[in-house]
Formats: C-alpha cells, structure tokens, sequence
C-alpha cells in the first residue's frame, strides 16, 4: 500500500476490497451500486490534518462527534475495488460538534473523492449503534438479487411471513440470521424519509433491513460478517423462489422444528 494509507486501516481496507470483490462476483453491485462503511475511530487516533471543509449533516450527531469512519466513494465500482481500493474509499471525520464532516481521500492523487452519498442514513445508524453499546462497526448496502425478488411477491409484504419463508427453507438460515431481515416499505432511493425508517428499524433491534424492490442494509462487527449474513438470507430467498417456480407442493421446517431452532439459537 502506499505510504500515505494510515497503517492501522491497512487491513480493514484489505477486507473492504475483498467484500467488494465478492459483492461483484455475486451480481449484488451493478454499475457503482452497494456501499460501505466502518467506524475506524479507535484505530485513527490523530484529527485529519488533510480534511476539507465537507458539509454540514441534515441533523446533530452528538453521539458520533469526533468520530472517524473509512467509507467507500461516491461513483466507485466494486468490480474493480481488488486492483486499487485505496482510491476509491474516504476518510470522514464528524466534528466535535456533531453537525458537519470533512473528509480526505487515502493517497495524495485521488483528487475528487467523495464520499458515498448514502453516508448521512450511514452515520445516523452507527450513532445508533453506538448509543446502544452494539458490537457492530461495520455498514454494508448492497442488492442482493432473490431478497430483491421476493419482496416483489404480495405474500412476502411484510416481516413476519418473509422471515418464516426464509427460515423454513434451511436451518443456518436461522442460526445465522436469528434476527431475520425487517422488511420496509419502497421509499425513494436517498430519502431522508428513507434513512428515517431504516434508522427506527435499527434502534428496534434489527440487524439487517430488506428495502422493498431495492435491497438490502446491514451492520455487524465487519463488513464480512454483514456479508455473511446476507449472503445466508439470499440463498434462503433462491431456495423459496425455486420451490414456488417448480410449480409443485413444497414443504419446509414446520412449526415444531423452528420452534426448536428458535430455542436453540433464537436472539
């Protein structure tokens, strides 16, 4: 790596290179689709001395103020993150007041680097998670193919019965994913109406939040654990839309069975 990447991020950037990578592999990061971020507050110990002035947040952070996050670029392809992930993420920086950021891309020559755009409904979750005390540190977005698709279907129109067709097609679905996936409804794209609801999803408790027609936000301790977990949840998702397409009667874990799981490993 170059010389200008804080050392101590060396091996998070490695990771946000590798999970974008298999996002590509998997068809879930279309174009400049999918972002990520991770709060790297206790591994950069020193305030930007190469920030700019960024902008102002819509609303007061106070439980982020001061904080530092590694987030990826607006505009940047996860398909070609493996060749050079230190030009396409940022280092952002909440003031102390916990109103604005400022941010400094991770080598000299990456002129122009922004971060991604989703990054205000991204830091009002991870000053959620810190006021909860959460172990979590890591943001992934990213549009996972059948969790897309199976929110198209009216039977999966709300949390409940998606989660029990996910869970009912394959025991690590619950035991990786106890939590399921809160289903919301189809807001626009970078609304603050829709950074609003995801935000009250995570303060009730969910972990990962399937956005109707659209795809998919999660938080864990690393970007690859909120990859595993989703990964679990699609394949679940393909199983469920392979059993409907065979056209014939299918079955799946009864209510005895998950009731088992879910006291085995239920959150």
């Amino acid at each position: 790596m170059p010389g200008t990447i804080p050392r101590p991020l060396e091996p998070l950037l490695r990771e946000f290179a590798d999970v974008a990578g298999h996002l590509w592999d998997l068809g879930w990061a279309e174009a400049s689709a999918g972002n990520i971020s991770a709060d790297v507050t206790s591994l950069i110990k020193v305030p930007l001395t190469r920030g700019r002035t960024g902008q102002g947040l819509p609303m007061p952070l106070p439980a982020i103020a001061g904080c530092r996050f590694l987030v990826t670029a607006t505009g940047s392809r996860f398909r070609d993150f493996r060749n050079s992930p230190e030009d396409k993420v940022c280092l952002v920086e909440v003031s102390a007041g916990g109103d604005r950021i400022s941010w400094n891309s991770l080598v000299f020559n990456a002129h122009g680097l922004n971060p991604t755009s989703e990054l205000p409904s991204h830091l009002e979750i991870h000053a959620i998670l810190r006021q909860q005390g959460s172990e979590s540190r890591a943001i992934l977005h990213t549009h996972p193919t059948h969790l897309a698709t199976l929110s198209h279907l009216r039977r999966c129109a709300g949390s409940d019965e998606l989660n029990r067709m996910l869970w009912m097609t394959h025991p690590e679905a619950k035991i990786f994913a106890p939590r399921g996936a809160a289903l919301l409804p189809y807001l626009l794209p970078g609304s603050a109406e829709l950074g609003a609801v995801t935000s009250r999803a995570v303060r009730g408790g969910a972990d990962t939040i399937l956005w109707r027609y659209h795809g998919c936000i999660a938080h864990a301790p690393y970007p690859s654990t909120a990859l595993d977990r989703i990964h679990v949840l699609d394949k679940a998702a393909k199983m469920v839309l392979l059993c409907l397409a065979s056209g014939e009667p299918w079955e799946g874990l009864d209510a005895a069975e998950l009731a088992e799981l879910f006291g085995k490993f239920g959150s």
